[in-house]
């Protein structure tokens, strides 16, 4: 793989090449068997899809991907990290809208499909360039979805009084925020399951795309306070303070550091 930072050609590379990146860093997997796994995505459309117009290779393209190979969506344990880490994905076939919309998005556009993420307020949509205009596809369960259900899914997101914008369903600027998607998503799960060295790896991703974000330095401060390294947190959180001083969490961030207990620990 390669390294992610803020100098990155996102749109150089491959969607998924980019997620197995993220895998690597925050989790340390051995890319090659999910290589393989791509390869092996590769190898069934050349096989499998039959030419057609948009719509005829999209659709046997969903039904392929969530009937043939058996992805889907984890709805027992949606939350857990594993669901947005796409080696593990590649390999137990089932993950969360992000993770299984960028293997939708690679291999539709492999097939020659013109096919774009959205990142909508708190979910993940694919868009497909349809014979009569845009088709919206839910990556969780390959389900196509009417206007209707995407603002019962914006509702669930915003409430109930939020209503669907054509701005709602704009493609995402480009790879860069469908990653950024990504790693803030693997970042959550990881700060639920309490596995504070994944998640300040996600964070300091996060910081090496954009450097200097103070939201994103608060919180690898926040991080650091958990993983016991006092000094590191006060520079994030004073940091965080100079830069956004009006920030209601400023007020909090000084309590906390005042809290901090920066003595030398004894070496033993």
């Amino acid at each position: 793989m390669f390294r992610i930072d803020e100098w990155t050609d996102f749109e150089a590379q491959d969607l998924a090449l980019l997620a197995l990146s993220v895998s690597e860093e925050i989790n340390e997997h051995n890319g090659e068997g999910s290589l393989r796994e791509l390869e092996l995505l590769d190898e069934w459309l050349n096989e499998t899809l039959q030419e057609g117009t948009a719509d005829e290779v999209r659709t046997q393209l969903i039904h392929g991907f969530y009937q043939s190979l058996g992805f889907h969506g984890d709805w027992q344990d949606f939350f857990s990290s594993g669901n947005s880490d796409i080696a593990t994905v590649l390999e137990q076939r089932q993950g969360i809208p992000v993770s299984l919309g960028i293997l939708l998005i690679q291999l539709g556009r492999r097939v020659g499909l013109d096919v774009e993420g959205i990142c909508f307020p708190g979910y993940f949509l694919v868009s497909f360039a349809g014979d009569e205009g845009e088709v919206y596809v839910d990556p969780f369960n390959g389900e196509v979805l009417s206007h209707s259900r995407i603002e019962l899914l914006l509702r669930g997101s915003l409430g109930n009084l939020a209503t669907l914008k054509p701005d709602h369903l704009q493609p995402s600027s480009g790879q860069w925020e469908i990653i950024e998607r990504l790693i803030n998503v693997s970042k959550s799960a990881l700060l639920r399951e309490n596995r504070m060295a994944e998640a300040l790896r996600a964070s300091e991703l996060l910081l090496r795309m954009k450097p200097g974000d103070p939201m994103e330095t608060r919180d690898r401060g926040f991080i650091y306070e958990q993983l016991d390294c006092p000094r590191f947190a006060a520079e994030d959180f004073e940091y965080f303070i100079e830069q956004c001083p009006d920030d209601p969490v400023a007020d909090v961030l000084k309590m906390q550091l005042a809290a901090l207990d920066l003595s030398p620990k004894p070496l033993h």
